[in-house]
């Protein structure tokens, strides 16, 4: 019975600390600079197809990958013209 009580102490304290683990920091918000709709990554999309072109969904809409290259080159534009 002790035994038993241990092992769940334990499987307790485990889940409590890996629960407290998985949480990450997110960066914090541009403020007026950040964009009403996300500018949307490969790592965050549905892959749809495996193609050639690659569809992805993100934010409700269908990109291919060159698309979602295409955003990312031009936001990137923006950034540094305004640096």
């Amino acid at each position: 019975m002790n035994l038993f009580k241990s092992l769940a102490q334990l499987i307790f304290f485990a889940t409590a600390i890996c629960g407290c683990a998985s949480q990450t920091a997110r960066p914090p918000s541009q403020g007026p600079q950040a964009a009403a709709t996300p500018i949307p990554y490969v790592q965050n999309c549905a892959v749809l197809n495996t193609g050639s072109p690659s569809r992805f969904a993100c934010n409700g809409k269908v990109y291919t990958s060159f698309q979602l290259a295409k955003i990312r080159e031009e936001e990137a534009k923006k950034v540094a013209a305004n640096q």
